[in-house]
């Protein structure tokens, strides 16, 4: 955003000039600085305040972000605006492909004429340029008894010129506004209102895994049913075992107790932080350390776990369709490739450079390394780059053509991800994201990837309706942090209802 021009113009406005809206509106929408969700959200903000207060000032009536005989719009206006009269729903576009907004368009007439309520006009708001051409191919596309109308970055200025005040007003404080609405959002949420979502987002998830699209992410979440090593019992272990070894070295014999204690130490010293307890601990191993984590990843891990088993499911191409294009695997264990081994699906572990999948095999990219049971069934294993501790990760943060990252970006960029078993945490996982978000110019405001995440309870009062407030609140700022970097979060009670989920997008019945 050119916040020097936008500066001055709002100066102009303070010593009486007129004010260049539009310019500040097109220096919004083309910042660099922000990605395309966020200038969607903040654009939205802004074009429904200066529209409400043009038509409370025509004493008529509006309701924004509401669902009209369940489909949610922008607005909706029950009087109409100027001379559109009548029931009108309204959107609010940034324009970037010709073909995108056809196909939305399309898109809205379809849902709007399968509403029980009978709509009269949608009002589709461009909130920058568009061509006449364009604005004549959209005139076109008949819809029945529903009339179509669309303004574009002209028509929005001669709105914003009625109250200039109120313009500068909430554009300097968008940020907060929107913080403000995700908050009162909660509030008045319902109690059932992300098991609707829920149901959307499995039902878009099934459309795009019909039509090839989806690629898997799975964290450490994944793997746990099968009792693999978590990371704190990963890193718990490796400093029980260092402690051991150091004492067998100096001939020293201490207490579990003991143990403990020296264990709570390091750990206290090195802040709590996994990355530098992990750089200390391979340091102490030395040319041990990936056999032994090998030892401990596996020592009371099954073959398989209900959770295993679906996303095997899931992976079986479906009548010449592929359904899963690629699995990204944080994990270094090989439990995935075990159940694809199980179930006939042909896969390719990739773990280094220049490793491709055949077109008959499915992709499974192990982005932090790979450390399979059995490493005699794998070449080339020293290409892994085993992302344990500061070194590591700094290696994929600091090298953006890593293949690493280049292939997470890829299909960031190109597929509908899902991802299974993460926190969403991980920094240079959302910095990918966040990338992602601001390359898909093309792609308009719309999240077209999944997180399966639990809910946050605080069960101590579960009747406490400050309590429940606060939880709605939370969902509420979490979907929408999300949402700027593209994904769209489907809430789980309990990390049991992630096989049936997975069930559901595959198309099976319960």
């Amino acid at each position: 955003m050119n916040f020097i021009r936008v500066d001055n113009e709002i100066n102009r406005y303070r010593r009486g000039e007129e004010m260049d809206i539009k310019n500040v509106l097109l220096d919004t929408i083309n910042s660099e600085k922000s990605n395309i969700r966020h200038i969607a959200l903040t654009i939205e903000r802004l074009t429904v305040t200066m529209l409400n207060d043009c038509i409370r000032r025509q004493g008529k009536s509006s309701q924004s972000n509401v669902a009209v005989s369940q489909m949610m719009c922008d607005m909706f206006l029950p009087d109409g605006i100027n001379d559109i009269e009548g029931k009108t729903i309204v959107e609010i576009k940034i324009f970037r492909s010709n073909r995108i907004m056809i196909n939305r368009l399309y898109d809205m007439i379809g849902r709007i004429s399968m509403q029980s309520e009978k709509i009269d006009n949608l009002l589709l708001i461009f909130v920058n340029e568009i061509s006449e051409n364009l604005k004549a191919k959209l005139l076109k596309i008949k819809a029945n008894d529903l009339n179509i109308h669309i303004w574009d970055i002209d028509d929005l200025v001669k709105i914003f010129r009625q109250n200039e005040p109120l313009f500068i007003e909430t554009y300097n404080n968008l940020n907060r506004t929107l913080l403000q609405d995700a908050i009162y959002r909660g509030i008045k949420r319902k109690n059932d209102t992300y098991l609707e979502k829920r149901m959307k987002y499995v039902e878009q998830l099934h459309d795009a895994y019909t039509n090839d699209k989806v690629v898997l992410f799975l964290g450490a979440g994944a793997s746990r049913d099968a009792k693999i090593a978590t990371w704190d019992q990963l890193i718990s272990e490796l400093f029980v075992t260092l402690i051991n070894k150091q004492l067998q070295v100096n001939c020293i014999q201490m207490s579990e107790d003991e143990k403990n204690k020296i264990l709570d130490a390091i750990q206290n010293q090195n802040g709590n932080s996994p990355l530098l307890q992990t750089r200390f601990l391979r340091t102490g191993f030395e040319n041990d350390f990936e056999e032994i984590i090998r030892e401990i990843l596996y020592k009371d891990a099954l073959e398989t776990s209900e959770l295993l088993e679906e996303i095997g499911q899931l992976c079986i191409p479906n009548r010449g369709k592929l359904g899963i294009i690629a699995v990204v695997n944080y994990n270094f264990d090989d439990l995935i490739e075990k159940n694809l081994k199980r179930l006939r699906v042909n896969y390719h572990s990739i773990y280094g450079e220049s490793m491709f999948p055949e077109a008959d095999e499915l992709g499974i990219y192990h982005v932090h390394g790979f450390l399979p049971q059995n490493k005699d069934l794998y070449n080339n294993l020293t290409k892994s780059l085993l992302v344990f501790s500061e070194e590591g990760y700094h290696k994929l943060m600091l090298e953006p053509y890593n293949w690493a990252n280049l292939s997470q970006l890829n299909y960031m960029m190109n597929n509908t991800c899902v991802f299974i078993g993460l926190s969403m945490t991980d920094p240079n996982m959302r910095r990918l994201l966040e990338v992602a978000a601001k390359k898909m110019e093309g792609e308009d405001s719309v999240c077209r990837h999944y997180a399966i995440m639990k809910r946050f309870h605080l069960v101590e009062a579960n009747d406490d309706e400050s309590i429940r407030n606060f939880e709605r609140i939370n969902e509420s700022l979490q979907e929408s942090f999300f949402n700027e970097i593209g994904v769209n979060i489907i809430w789980i009670d309990d990390y049991n209802e992630i096989p049936l989920l997975l069930k559901k997008i595959k198309g099976e019945r319960e």
